[in-house]
């Protein structure tokens, strides 16, 4: 062991970063000198997944740090370090862990929660904080109303047993839901949130594409109860914690609907450090009843965002014939061609560099015509630049190529049946330079992929709606 503090300063750092936590902690066991030495990168990163591990870490940052005797030929070795830097326990990341499912849940309450991180926050003013609640109850979510929670920067909410709750009643507290996330007042620092109400942890989330479109269902009657003397929502309130997000991920969100949208992405308040809005297979949001807010939505969000994803769910009966929808759309788009989606895709989604839209109808309208070129443009022997597999990490791959990556799945039908889906195909292998076009439709379990300058590679829709997320890379 003494060899090893013989090591300078910064190839000792550089050996701990390669340890595990675990190896960390014995090793600061071993001596006082050992957890003199190990004890910043040992803070460095700490993740805390009970109750009782969250008490004890404030209980030792407001101790006296333990600090053992060094010998001068010790401070020889470790002479760029003051006192201070000697004793320093400053935590860079916390990741916490709240699970309504744990031994311990009852003990969790909003203050404590509240308090621990405002201590922590107090000790290490440069924290970052991932909060993530799984098994998310609305007694508890209520009860940080009350408290504001510093240096929480990232939130990962599962709150698939929130409407369960007993403690719950009925819905009427859903609309402070928004509020509590973005109001600006509970997390003053957030820049990441990740939410969903249909699962209760990251492993109940669905494992295909298939499986994530009919994951959840939509709630029967209205979502909201108001009870203000207006008869207004709270979400109407100015969303001022939109101002600092940088990451929005909505999935599988029965809480998302038309009132909601138009609050979040509606409203003067413009989030303009935004970079990722993921919006995936929310049942309240209707494709057709609900398209002057969607389209709203995609024009401010072209306008901001470089990575998009805007899946709408599948109209429910409409492939046994029973609804009348798509000749609906058809008339909307007509009467309203500034809130067809396709129009506001060509004309604002030129420099988004990762989009990928599932939508019931799309069409030619959606590709950008001064690109075109002629089909010559790619020879037989001119391949895309990376392989289409790993599929999950295609985006990813190509992006890093330097290509703008698209993906379009038609759920059901091309817009106005105004042509074939066969000269979708045509068009996506037309488009211009740097362009990579995903492009799935189920109907005629048809799936191909084009890239610029290189021949189409075909595949079944089925292939793209079976596969795993989770596949190896």
């Amino acid at each position: 062991m003494p060899s090893f503090l013989d090591l300078p300063r910064e190839l000792y750092l550089e050996v701990c970063s390669y340890l595990k936590h675990t190896d960390l902690t014995r090793l600061a066991g071993v001596s006082r000198d050992s957890y003199l030495a190990v004890q910043e990168p040992l803070y460095a990163r700490i993740r805390i997944t009970a109750y009782g591990n969250l008490v004890k870490l404030v209980h030792t940052l407001r101790g006296v740090p333990v600090v053992s005797q060094i010998s001068p030929q010790q401070r020889l070795r470790w002479r760029k370090l003051s006192d201070t830097q000697l004793r320093e326990r400053d935590i860079k990341h916390l990741e916490l862990v709240i699970d309504r499912r744990g031994n311990d849940s009852k003990r969790i309450t909003g203050a404590i929660v509240a308090n621990c991180i405002g201590a922590i926050s107090r000790q290490c003013y440069k924290v970052q904080i991932t909060l993530t609640m799984n098994s998310a109850w609305l007694h508890f979510m209520k009860q940080l109303e009350n408290f504001g929670l510093p240096n929480v920067t990232k939130l990962i909410m599962f709150a698939g047993a929130a409407d369960t709750d007993p403690a719950a009643g009925h819905h009427a507290w859903t609309s402070n839901f928004w509020d509590l996330i973005f109001s600006g007042s509970t997390f003053p620092d957030l820049r990441s949130a990740y939410v969903n109400t249909a699962a209760d942890s990251e492993t109940g989330l669905p494992a295909t594409l298939q499986e994530s479109v009919g994951f959840v269902a939509p709630h029967n009657g209205p979502r909201y109860i108001y009870q203000d003397a207006k008869n207004k929502p709270r979400t109407s309130n100015p969303l001022h914690g939109l101002h600092n997000m940088q990451e929005i991920i909505l999935a599988h969100n029965t809480y998302l609907d038309l009132p909601v949208i138009e609050s979040l992405f509606g409203s003067e308040i413009i989030p303009k450090r935004l970079t990722r809005l993921e919006i995936v297979d929310c049942p309240n949001l209707h494709p057709v009843n609900d398209l002057t807010a969607l389209s709203t939505l995609l024009q401010r969000a072209l306008q901001l965002v470089q990575h998009l994803k805007l899946h709408l769910c599948k109209l429910p009966r409409f492939d046994s014939g029973e609804t009348y929808l798509d000749t609906r759309y058809a008339a909307r788009i007509h009467e309203h061609p500034e809130e067809h989606l396709c129009n506001i895709i060509r004309e604002l989604g030129q420099n988004v560099r990762s989009l990928d839209i599932a939508v019931p109808f799309a069409c030619n309208d959606i590709f950008s015509p001064s690109v075109k070129k002629a089909k010559a443009y790619a020879t037989p022997h001119e391949y895309p630049p990376v392989s289409l597999e790993p599929y999950v990490t295609l985006p990813s791959r190509i992006l890093a190529e330097g290509y703008r990556y698209r993906r379009l799945v038609c759920w059901h039908a091309v817009c106005r049946d105004a042509h074939a889906w066969q000269d979708m195909i045509d068009t996506a292998s037309e488009q211009g330079s740097n362009i990579s076009w995903d492009m799935v439709y189920p109907p005629e379990d048809r799936a191909s992929w084009h890239v610029s300058g290189c021949l189409p590679l075909l595949y079944t829709a089925d292939e793209v709606l079976q596969k795993p997320f989770d596949e190896a890379a």
